[in-house]
């Protein structure tokens, strides 16, 4: 009886050990990136005074460098999580570092139940989601249209939405580059959208008017250069 009952407390010792080894191994990346990417690319953060207190909620970026992703994490004062394509999670090396600081793989161009799954359980626990709303990385550094994923996710589940600008990532690692440029990166943060918890069917245009208001708001924290070409 006694070895049954000390088996759950094991269990819950075990669990709360990994939480802090996770945690610290993070803290250890991100403190490791911080100093990377401040003297490599002179980061500056701006408007870190609205980053909510506490979870749950999501950050949306625009996405135009393969260095958004880390750069948002050192952004944030939170631990988060990411999805990141399929492919990049099973590169030898850089796959299982990934996965190590909570990155998990999406499928692009189809409906991905288990990564939706996913950052719907992060949302739930009261954690931190950084998506990247165009679902791709622009060209020219300039905002793409929303693909519905973010909006989704955060209809769902009633998690606010930080926007998040990444500002001049696509003049040092521009997609089909192989060395970075030295140039100086902005992270520039905006007041959270706040977003109605939606439990049933979530139809076209709801996506599509909650996908544009998201953008919308990364958009007002961009330069003009950055901002979507006006037709």
């Amino acid at each position: 009886m006694h070895k049954d009952l000390a088996m759950p407390h094991g269990g819950a010792v075990s669990r709360r050990l990994a939480g802090y080894v996770a945690g610290a191994w993070y803290l250890f990346v991100k403190t490791a990136l911080w100093a990377l990417c401040k003297v490599l690319f002179r980061l500056r953060l701006e408007g870190r005074e609205h980053e909510p207190a506490r979870g749950p909620f999501i950050v949306a970026a625009n996405h135009a460098s393969a260095i958004d992703p880390p750069i948002v994490g050192i952004a944030l004062r939170h631990q988060a999580a990411y999805m990141a394509k399929h492919e990049l999670l099973q590169a030898p090396v850089l796959g299982p570092l990934l996965r190590s600081i909570g990155v998990f793989p999406v499928r692009r161009g189809e409906p991905d139940r288990k990564a939706i799954r996913r950052s719907l359980e992060v949302l739930d626990a009261g954690r931190v989601l950084v998506m990247f709303p165009e679902g791709t990385r622009s060209h020219d550094g300039r905002l793409r249209a929303p693909e519905p994923g973010a909006a989704m996710i955060a209809l769902r589940t009633g998690a606010p939405v930080l926007p998040a600008a990444v500002i001049n990532s696509h003049r040092i690692l521009p997609k089909g580059a192989h060395w970075p440029k030295m140039q100086q990166v902005t992270v520039r943060m905006g007041p959270p959208l706040a977003v109605p918890k939606i439990e049933g069917r979530l139809d076209h245009e709801t996506l599509e008017e909650w996908g544009n208001r998201i953008i919308a708001e990364i958009e007002k924290l961009l330069p003009r250069d950055q901002q979507r070409v006006k037709q």
